[in-house]
């Protein structure tokens, strides 16, 4: 991988540093951190690898990207000028680990986000056992990026903005010395610990406010009714309405919905979902999609139709370029690594 203009690499840094301040970042606790080296950060939005490149400027760091990322144009531009590595997900990777292994050895600093995905609720989800191996290969100091608030400011749920503060923390969680002597269980214990996090949990000791916005799509995410279980709720403004019982939910300045977070609602959501999928072997989710792909370098829009998710299959009845198809898809247990 080539490097980039250190110029351009240092002027690009300080823009995004300047942005993280005016989007509401601020350190809050800070450490010294020098390649080579592996920092681990949480994910509650989009904007993570911005509030990460603005703790760390005015070091480069080198991010593990989701490949398809590297398929949007603008997105891909900034990735690639980034010297970002693309990883695919949901699988091994052995292409990705081996280019971040090269970057460890000349001494630069490698980021990764475990969990593997934005968490849509703003508390932490459980990263894949194998970045414990990774980081038992690596052998490296370990440091972690955590940011507080940054999924109540930008929710992944939303396009629009919720001003208020972000709170960043650097620490050095395992040393390499101490990766030597700690087993791949110990490693991953230690990993979740410091990288949980649950903005309402949080939020209810900071008691920050952010500001008031339309909460449209936020319906997706918390989608049934906790009075009368109707699926489908409808948003308002900053409230979500049940249409079947007329529930409800207000989404006040806190990030809550009639004071319970996000996570918790989500969670006992899940709950009840999880228990109708077990006692129903035949339980299935349909609904309209869009269906894209990636051509000549770009992922475009190539049909839509209807999606259905079953147990042990997802099956696809639509257009693909024009002509009608059913594509099924067998689902597979598989224990995703770096």
């Amino acid at each position: 991988m080539k490097r980039p203009n250190f110029i351009l690499n240092i002027l690009l840094g300080f823009l995004v540093k300047i942005f993280a301040y005016f989007k509401g970042q601020r350190i809050i606790k800070k450490c010294k951190i020098k390649g080579p080296a592996i920092i681990l950060s949480n994910h509650t939005s989009f904007y993570d690898f911005i509030y990460t490149s603005a703790a760390m400027y005015p070091r480069r760091v080198n991010y593990l990207a989701a490949k398809k990322m590297f398929y949007e144009p603008v997105t891909g531009f900034f990735l690639r000028l980034a010297r970002a590595i693309p990883k695919s997900l949901m699988q091994a990777d052995p292409l990705a680990t081996l280019h971040a292994f090269r970057i460890l050895k000349k001494k630069g600093i490698v980021s990764v986000f475990p969990e593997g995905q934005i968490s849509p609720s703003g508390r932490s989800l459980m990263p894949a056992f194998s970045i414990a191996k990774f980081l038992k290969k690596a052998n490296v100091n370990v440091f972690i990026v955590k940011h507080m608030g940054a999924g109540l400011v930008n929710p992944p749920w939303s396009k629009k903005t919720f001003r208020g503060k972000i709170e960043t923390i650097k620490e050095l969680i395992i040393t390499k010395e101490e990766l030597i002597v700690l087993n791949d269980h110990e490693i991953y214990q230690i990993v979740c610990e410091k990288l949980y996090y649950s903005q309402s949990e949080y939020n209810a000791i900071k008691q920050y406010k952010y500001r008031l916005n339309n909460i449209s799509n936020l319906e997706n995410v918390i989608y049934q009714c906790p009075q009368c279980l109707h699926e489908g709720l409808k948003s308002h403004k900053n409230q979500l309405i049940c249409p079947s019982c007329n529930y409800t939910l207000t989404f006040d300045t806190y990030g809550q919905l009639n004071g319970e977070g996000l996570d918790t609602l989500l969670l006992k959501q899940e709950s009840r979902v999880r228990n109708e999928i077990d006692k129903d072997i035949n339980y299935q989710i349909q609904g309209k999609t869009r269906l894209f792909s990636f051509r000549n370098n770009r992922l475009v829009e190539v049909g839509s139709g209807i999606i259905t998710l079953k147990r042990f299959e997802y099956i696809y009845e639509g257009t693909v370029d024009n002509e009608f198809k059913k594509l099924t898809f067998k689902v597979e247990y598989t224990n995703s690594s770096l």
